[in-house]
């Protein structure tokens, strides 16, 4: 068939189409490259200036990590470039952390071999310095390997060293994400009954920790059992909950995962037109990520529903769509359904030789599995006995160690003044602690009260009372939503010593939500944050910002008869999150001089006595900073507050 040919003013038009867009194009782009250059050169330069500061490099190291995103492509070569200098110092902590970073890139770009030997090199520095956590970090990561390739009897074994030094060192958090990937692991391997012990320990260590995302996570992978064992109305069950909280998290890459596991139930409870609704909104957002594994499933199954239908032309046109997307992530296991489909596609055709040829390679691919799973195999048993033999070295070198330090004693009278210097020394430590852990109680009950006090529960009742008096049952639910949510989110906060930023931000729109709603929308606010906050991960002290926002309501827009505006504006600054809360109030001078003492806030008195305590694990955070804005020509107060990452 001849192709068309463009006329000659087509051609021209198209032509100065081009010259248009070009620079626009290239014009956007530059900058960000520029942009990233520009970190590149100057992390190069603090590298080299660096180098052998033990210290400084860690500080380095971190900086990379947390400008990954910024530095594009740049990233993996300055990592390489910190990698050199610190074998060049023999900077040993350093070296073991980059490598780990650098094999967890090449596993984001597919590159599982690369991958593993990083985490290999990293792994075998940690057991050098018998370093537990980082251990951790490398049984898991080396397990992960394993499981990105489908191979789920080999990191099975890394999984559980990983959840053994977990349990050891007593960090719940850590081995709620180990159990979970056990769980999704066995599922893997269709071992339903490891799977649901490994994902209910998830579960109940993230309800202790209140943690949505992993119990999310979990509750997706049990739906996915009962759809394996073709359960689809309790997989749908399961597959609900978790879409309710992967909604509350805004975690939309969750939520399309959700959205095509819950097509294939439908797929099995032949009601296609449900299924094609949710592959429909699975693929709109996939399509945004560009996750062509995922992509290539949704196809897969429309194609599948079009072969139920006989509408052949379209089941063949999604199914070889599909397989497209499955050749360029490499995933075989997607590779042998497609292929299934379309040997069915085939049949139904009539056109036999097709379906020999599908069926034919559909065999060579499962051999192919199976020859690749006896390499790995030996690698594995390759790689275990490295291990163990240097774990093997390490305590043979620690039993010599010991008979020379028992060696250089100088005798019992030392010993026995040292045991009671120490012992004087840990009392006083425990001591210490335990002080410091009895401030933070009273302090959380201090705030809690001051919170939850009965004129702002009176207050939010009659509203309520108000709104149906007035007989707006819609309001009035919504304000006692807002007020239960509110209510449960500090009840919970309080007894946490940590939790997710996006929980800290909904917290405070329940409340300004509902401050706005009590005076009749006199005031709007807004809150917002930067693109490359990662909300969902980063763990920050709760309840901290609240003070100033309810200073910002009682004692600056209250002034106000109308039009009064609150905002808040999250971003990160020196490894800090630095939160800017602004209200177009009075000013902080007027307030100052129209008030007293006993209208100074509970509630930011025991911030400030909350903030002497984080200082003394976080001594450079810096002090909140307050300014009129009249002072600048402007209106209002404005308040800056750094929060410390925790994690």
């Amino acid at each position: 068939m001849n192709k068309p040919q463009l006329s000659g003013s087509r051609l021209a038009v198209t032509f100065l189409l081009i010259l248009i867009c070009f620079p626009c194009t290239f014009a956007k782009a530059l900058p960000d490259e520029q942009a990233a250059k520009a970190i590149y050169n100057s992390i190069s330069q603090e590298l080299k200036d660096n180098a052998a500061d033990t210290a400084k490099m860690r500080e380095i190291l971190l900086k990379i990590r947390r400008k990954r995103r910024k530095l594009e492509n740049n990233y993996q070569p300055l990592m390489a470039d910190f990698i050199e200098y610190c074998k060049a110092n023999n900077n040993q902590p350093s070296l073991m952390k980059s490598l780990d970073y650098m094999g967890l890139q090449e596993r984001y770009n597919e590159k599982y071999n690369s991958a593993f030997l990083y985490h290999q090199q990293s792994l075998t520095i940690a057991l050098d310095l018998q370093d537990s956590n980082q251990m951790c970090y490398n049984y898991n990561n080396l397990g992960q390997v394993y499981r990105k390739q489908d191979l789920y009897t080999l990191a099975v074994p890394f999984f559980y060293k990983a959840l053994a030094i977990q349990e050891r060192l007593k960090d719940t958090k850590g081995a709620s994400y180990t159990h979970n990937t056990l769980g999704a692991t066995y599922l893997a391997q269709q071992e339903y009954a490891k799977a649901l012990y490994h994902l209910s320990a998830s579960n109940q260590m993230a309800l202790e920790r209140n943690d949505k995302r992993t119990m999310s996570f979990n509750h997706g992978l049990i739906g996915e059992i009962h759809l394996q064992r073709l359960q689809p109305d309790s997989a749908l069950v399961y597959f609900q909950l978790a879409l309710e909280l992967k909604k509350k998290l805004n975690y939309d890459k969750g939520m399309a995962v959700t959205y095509h596991l819950m097509g294939i139930a439908y797929y099995q409870k032949e009601d296609f037109q449900q299924a094609i609704d949710l592959f429909g909104k699975a693929i709109e957002i996939h399509e945004r990520y560009k996750t062509k594994r995922y992509l290539s499933l949704c196809h897969a199954y429309m194609g599948k529903i079009s072969l139920k239908k006989n509408d052949l032309s379209k089941a063949e046109e999604e199914l070889k769509l599909a397989e497209q997307m499955a050749q360029d992530v490499h995933s075989i296991e997607q590779l042998i359904i497609i292929n299934e489909a379309l040997t069915e596609l085939s049949k139904l055709q009539s056109n036999w030789q097709n379906a020999y040829l599908y069926q034919q390679q559909t065999n060579q691919w499962k051999d192919s599995i199976n020859a690749a799973k006896y390499r790995k195999e030996i690698q594995s048993l390759d790689i275990n006995y490295q291990t163990e033999k240097k774990e093997q070295q390490i305590k043979i070198l620690s039993a010599d160690n010991e008979i020379k330090n028992q060696r250089l004693r100088l005798g019992f009278a030392v010993i026995f003044i040292l045991i009671l210097m120490l012992a004087f020394v840990l009392f006083i430590l425990k001591v210490r602690k335990r002080n410091a852990h009895q401030q933070q109680e009273k302090l959380r009950q201090q705030l809690l009260k001051s919170l939850m006090n009965p004129h702002f529960i009176f207050n939010a009742l009659g509203s309520i009372q108000n709104y149906m008096y007035k007989n707006e049952p819609k309001a009035a639910a919504r304000y006692m939503g807002n007020f239960a949510r509110l209510t449960r989110s500090i009840l919970n906060n309080s007894s946490n010593d940590e939790v997710a930023l996006i929980e800290e931000i909904d917290t405070l729109k329940n409340y300004l939500e509902l401050e706005q709603m009590r005076v009749n929308k006199a005031f709007d606010y807004s809150i917002d944050y930067t693109e490359d906050l990662e909300t969902e991960f980063i763990q920050v002290p709760p309840m901290l910002l609240q003070p100033f926002i309810e200073n910002a309501i009682k004692h600056g827009v209250k002034h106000l008869s109308e039009n009064g505006q609150i905002s808040l504006h999250l971003n990160e600054e020196n490894n800090y999150i630095c939160a800017i809360i602004k209200d177009n109030g009075i000013g902080i001078n007027s307030t100052c001089q129209t008030s007293n003492e006993e209208h100074k806030s509970k509630a930011t008195e025991i911030f400030n006595q909350r903030m002497a305590i984080i200082k003394n694990d976080i001594p450079n955070l810096p002090a909140p900073e307050i300014l009129d804005l009249s002072d600048i020509g402007g209106q209002g107060t404005q308040v800056k507050v750094y929060l410390p990452i925790l994690n």
